[in-house]
């Protein structure tokens, strides 16, 4: 076991930063060691609650959850966390990392993509690039995975915060949930602080990477040092409630109210939660037929952020004419974007006409389908050992830029052109804030030939008019 723990750490190392020299590489090293040690399915940080696996066939089929709560399984039936291990973007990634790290990577990614497959041990990319689990480890995040978390060892991990699966798996009759006083006629309940908490969500909303400790996501360090943490407001309040009431608690700092009945032989509650779990992925849920859940991230997109046109009083004929665009992140609890900002794309679009004549454009896409690379873009730019451009997570040693916006924070971008000679009548100015989960080259690499064209939602739009002179 300790030489299978030393071959994992010496590929895991050719990813990573480079050392500064090699002292400091057998100084850390032993660091390295112990939480590979510690952690059982390393580099993933899974437990489960004696250290040992456990059988896929352990944990109940979410179609058995159904019979006493169809409405919860039908809102998480098509989400991305049901469809975390079956989404082809991120097998597409998935693989390419497990090859290109000899397999180093495999249960870093499976530890909260697949945590049922990764306690069970039966996660594995097969010859033909296919990745094997059985058919339970491949209903992703589900029922009894989350309902049957017993804690987490966020103080044990290298940054001593939730991160890449830090949680405790206990498989069995008993189930733990948000409901002090939950009575089940199947199965055993308890109730669970950590199940309210955003801390729960952060095990897996947080990854990094796994040897130099770098916040290759870090959606929950990004909500708690938000306002929305200081109001109390938790990943539950906006991403497990209706969406109307989600985009309000979002705009006030109110904590939603959303009373239902969770199960059909239990009470009615003053506080149910919904289970589509949705954020910003319109593409995968679309992809893979779950159309409610990807209208509700096309809803949730257009009411997270706002432009406001900052024009000058009048421009002149033949001069430079200067103006701005603020764009502030109004409802999104963490960065706009967040997850993986090196990948995600938020950018500003805009066009100024004088009748009907384009004079300056910014932020088009070309006939490849990738954003003007002199676009206002709102994203981190991730850089490997080489100084390299990099959308490799594993390859990742640092951000050379991070330009995405903190939640209620704003960004500024200014826009210069000179107005030709001849222009007559009002410029027309008009902006968007689109948004892409990927660029499209991106999409063409990881999906292979007939891959689906990426759509680019637009968030929100302004217009304004500069008199000339």
């Amino acid at each position: 076991m300790k030489l299978l723990t030393n071959l994992v750490l010496a590929v895991l190392l050719t990813c990573g930063p480079a050392l500064a020299d090699e002292r400091d590489q057998k100084e850390k090293q032993p660091e390295k060691e112990s939480f590979a040690t510690k952690f059982p399915f390393f580099p993933s940080l899974l437990s489960t609650a004696d250290g040992r696996a456990v059988k896929s066939a352990d944990f109940e089929d979410p179609g058995i959850c159904m019979g006493c709560h169809p409405a919860i399984f039908k809102q998480w039936n098509g989400s991305m966390h049901s469809n975390a291990f079956v989404d082809p973007v991120f097998q597409g990634l998935w693989r390419i990392g497990v090859r290109e790290t000899n397999g180093a990577v495999e249960k870093l990614c499976a530890g909260c993509h697949t945590a049922i497959g990764t306690v069970a041990g039966e996660v594995r990319l097969g010859p033909d690039g296919v990745f094997q689990a059985s058919d339970i480890a491949k209903k992703g995040v589900q029922c009894d995975l989350c309902h049957t978390i017993k804690g987490a060892r966020d103080r044990e991990t290298p940054s001593r915060e939730p991160e890449n699966a830090s949680i405790i798996v206990d498989p069995g009759n008993l189930k733990r949930g948000p409901y002090k006083d939950a009575d089940s006629p199947y199965h055993d309940t308890e109730y669970s602080e950590l199940h309210t908490r955003s801390e729960f969500c952060a095990n897996c909303h947080n990854v990094f990477h796994p040897t130099s400790n770098f916040p290759i996501e870090d959606t929950y360090r990004e909500w708690k040092t938000s306002v929305y943490a200081q109001a109390g407001i938790q990943c539950q309040d906006c991403h497990m409630m209706p969406v109307e009431k989600a985009i309000e608690a979002a705009k006030t700092l109110v904590k939603p109210v959303n009373p239902g009945q969770p199960c059909i032989t239990g009470p009615k509650r003053e506080q149910m939660y919904t289970h589509e779990f949705v954020g910003a992925n319109a593409v995968v849920t679309e992809l893979l037929g779950a159309k409610q859940h990807a209208a509700i991230a096309v809803k949730r997109l257009q009411n997270a952020a706002s432009l406001a046109l900052e024009l000058p009083g009048n421009a002149t004929a033949g001069a430079i004419v200067t103006f701005k665009v603020k764009v502030r992140n109004e409802t999104a609890g963490h960065n706009l974007p967040t997850s993986l900002t090196d990948v995600r794309q938020v950018w500003v679009e805009v066009v100024v006409r004088a009748g009907g004549k384009e004079l300056f454009h910014s932020g088009a896409l070309d006939g490849a389908g990738s954003v003007d690379p002199e676009a206002a873009m709102f994203h981190a730019q991730a850089i490997d050992k080489d100084g390299h451009h990099t959308s490799k997570p594993w390859e990742i040693v640092r951000f050379e830029s991070n330009t995405a916006i903190p939640p209620k924070g704003s960004a500024t971008p200014s826009y210069s052109f000179v107005l030709p000679a001849d222009a007559k009548g009002p410029l027309a100015v008009n902006a968007t804030l689109r948004y892409r989960s990927y660029d499209q080259g991106l999409a063409n690499l990881l999906l292979g030939p007939g891959a689906p064209q990426i759509p680019v939602i637009d968030m929100v739009t302004t217009n304004g008019e500069i008199p000339i002179r």
